[in-house]
C-alpha cells in the first residue's frame, strides 16, 4: 500500500509540474514554472516518508534528471570538402586547400558564440603569415529562409583570422565559402567555392 501510495504521489507531482510547464509557456504573466531540481526534492521529501529503498530509488532519479543539459562548449563542423586554393601552396605548388568550419553556439570558449550564431572559419594550408582577406560567406537558413552574406574579417592583433561570428538564426543553415586572402611578401590566393551545412 505504501508503495502504491508513493507511486500516486510522485504521479500527482510530475503531471502538476507538466501542467505547469504547459502553462507558463502560454501565459506570459503566469510564475516560473518548477524545473527539474524542484520536482527531484518534492520526490525525496516524499521517499523520506516511506522507506530507505523509497530514498535509494528518489536518488538514482535525481541522478539521472539533475544531468547537466548543456556543457557550453561546441565543436567546429567542416564543410562537406576542402576548397581548391590557387596562386600559393607549400614549396613551388601553386595549389593548396582550405579547410573551412562552422561552430554553433551556444560556446563559451574560447570564443563566445550565441545560441543561434555560427563562427565561421577558413584554414588554408598555407605556411605566410596574412595580410588581408576578402573570403566570404553565403548562406540560407532552411527553417527560415533568411538569407545573408558576411566577410570573413576577422582580426587578432591586427592580423587577419578568416573568421566571423555570424547570426543566422536557429535551424539548419547551408553556406557556401570562398573568396581571397594576400600575405606579408606580396603573396595572394583564391579560395574556390565549398558548401556545408551546419545546424545553428
Amino acid at each position: 500500500m505504501r508503495r502504491s501510495s508513493l507511486l500516486r504521489r510522485a504521479s500527482v507531482v510530475v503531471a502538476s509540474a507538466a501542467a505547469a510547464v504547459l502553462v507558463g509557456a502560454g501565459t506570459a504573466s503566469a510564475a516560473p514554472a518548477p524545473g527539474p531540481a524542484d520536482a527531484v526534492a518534492e520526490l525525496q521529501a516524499l521517499a523520506a516518508a516511506h522507506s530507505p529503498a523509497a530514498v535509494e530509488a528518489a536518488s538514482a532519479l535525481a541522478d539521472s534528471l539533475l544531468v547537466p543539459q548543456d556543457i557550453l562548449v561546441t565543436l567546429p563542423e567542416t564543410f562537406l570538402y576542402p576548397a581548391p586554393t590557387l596562386g600559393c601552396g607549400v614549396g613551388d605548388l601553386p595549389i593548396t586547400f582550405t579547410i573551412a568550419t562552422a561552430q554553433p553556439g551556444f560556446n563559451l570558449a574560447p570564443f563566445l558564440i550565441q545560441q543561434g550564431e555560427l563562427r565561421f572559419q577558413a584554414l588554408p594550408l598555407d605556411i605566410a603569415i596574412p595580410s588581408g582577406s576578402d573570403l566570404t560567406v553565403l548562406w540560407i537558413n532552411l527553417s527560415t529562409f533568411q538569407v545573408g552574406s558576411a566577410a570573413l574579417d576577422d582580426t587578432a592583433l591586427g592580423v587577419p583570422t578568416f573568421s566571423k561570428t555570424v547570426e543566422t538564426g536557429e535551424g539548419p543553415v547551408l553556406a557556401a565559402l570562398f573568396g581571397g586572402t594576400s600575405y606579408l611578401g606580396g603573396g595572394e590566393c583564391f579560395v574556390l567555392p565549398t558548401v556545408g551545412i551546419f545546424e545553428a
